[in-house]
């Protein structure tokens, strides 16, 4: 059982460290503006979440069936050395996720930033390419007066 419990560790906190790298990695994505390889990147970093989920409930899993409800009351019953082996562990572990949330939310608050840039500059661009004047052609190249009085009806009587 301590092999199942130190592996499980080991390749979550492998798993975690591989994460901090993929965020990484996005964050250089999206500030050299390649959207393209952001969501692509974005479904690994899913899917690799996805796992480390699994293999948390995994090691819930086994440490319930065993009759331990946490590592704690596992590791209580171990000596200090595998104790202090698990611990130097589950403490790497805690860094790296820590290290991804960080990560996380700074691509997040970048994403947000470069969305609500690209909705100013369509305003910008919008707003530029409307006419001032109310009196245009319209798409059929005809001349087209409006006029500048909201009226239901419009015609002779």
């Amino acid at each position: 059982m301590r092999d199942i419990l130190y592996n499980s560790l080991k390749r979550q906190s492998k798993g975690t460290e591989l994460l901090t790298f993929m965020l990484e990695e996005e964050y250089s994505l999206l500030r050299g503006g390649q959207p393209d390889a952001v969501a692509g990147l974005e479904i690994s970093i899913q899917e690799l979440v996805r796992q480390l989920v699994r293999e948390r409930e995994f090691l819930q899993k086994i440490l319930a069936q065993a009759g331990y409800p946490s590592l704690a009351e596992y590791l209580a019953t171990q000596s200090e050395d595998e104790q202090e082996c698990f611990i130097t562990l589950r403490d790497y572990l805690v860094d790296q996720e820590q290290a991804s949330a960080r990560q996380s939310t700074v691509n997040a608050d970048l994403a947000m930033a470069l969305w609500e840039q690209s909705g100013q500059l369509l305003s910008t661009f919008s707003s530029r390419i409307a006419p001032k004047e109310r009196n245009t052609y319209t798409a059929k190249g005809t001349w087209h007066d409006r006029s500048t009085t909201a009226s239901l009806v419009s015609g002779r009587l």
